[in-house]
C-alpha cells in the first residue's frame, strides 16, 4: 500500500508552489489588487490641469463664506480688561455701512437672541426656552459702549454669550457693529 498517491503529489506541489509564491524579494508591491481603484489614485497634481472644474484650475480657493484662521486671532479673552483694550479699536467700516448685507448677518446670527429691534427680545428668550435674557442693545449700558467693544463682545463674547469670531468674518463683524449702532439710533429717534 502507497502512503501517497498521484493526487497527494499534486497537492503538496501546489501548497509548495503557493508558499514560494507569496514569498519574493520585493516588498513595495502589496500583491494582488481587488480594488486598485484605490491603490492607484488618479488624483491630480495641486497645480496641474483639470477638466473638472469650469476654470480649468485643480487648486481652487476656499469656499465661499470660509473664515480664515487669523481673522479671528486678535489675542483678546472674554474678560472686563480685554473688552476695556479693545475700546480704543477704530471701526474701519464706520463710513461704509452696507445695511442690506449687515442686516442679513445680524439675522442669520443675533436675531434668535437679541430680536429683531436689539431689545433682548429674541425668539429664545421669549417663548422661554433660554431663560437667560440677552444683553439689550438699546439700554444704556449698550449705547455706550464703543465700537471697539462691541467688536469685542461679537467676537469674543459677552456674558453668557458664546464667541461668534470663528464663524464670522471681521468685516462682517464690523458690518454687525455698524447695525448695531443702526438699530440703537433707530431706538433714539
Amino acid at each position: 500500500m502507497k502512503i501517497f498517491n498521484y493526487k497527494h503529489w499534486v497537492v503538496i506541489a501546489a501548497v509548495i508552489v503557493v508558499l514560494f509564491s507569496s514569498c519574493d524579494d520585493n516588498r513595495n508591491e502589496p500583491g494582488y489588487s481587488y480594488f486598485n481603484d484605490m491603490e492607484a489614485s488618479r488624483a491630480y497634481e495641486t497645480y496641474s490641469a483639470n477638466p473638472n472644474y469650469s476654470d480649468g484650475k485643480t487648486m481652487v480657493g476656499p469656499v465661499e463664506g470660509t473664515v480664515a484662521i487669523h481673522e479671528h486671532a486678535f489675542g483678546f479673552e472674554k474678560t472686563p480688561e480685554d473688552e476695556i483694550k479693545a475700546s480704543s479699536i477704530e471701526n474701519p467700516l464706520a463710513d461704509q455701512f452696507d445695511i442690506e448685507h449687515a442686516k442679513k448677518v445680524y439675522e442669520q446670527y443675533c436675531i434668535i437672541c437679541h430680536g429683531d429691534k436689539g431689545n433682548g427680545q429674541g425668539f429664545l428668550y421669549t417663548s422661554k426656552k433660554y431663560p437667560f435674557p440677552p444683553a439689550n442693545y438699546l439700554a444704556e449700558r449698550a449705547m455706550a459702549k464703543t465700537d471697539g467693544q462691541l467688536f469685542h463682545n461679537v467676537r469674543i463674547g459677552f456674558g453668557v454669550m458664546g464667541a461668534h469670531g470663528p464663524q464670522l468674518s471681521v468685516d462682517d463683524t464690523w458690518q454687525l457693529v455698524n447695525y448695531i449702532n443702526h438699530l440703537q439710533d433707530q431706538a433714539s429717534k
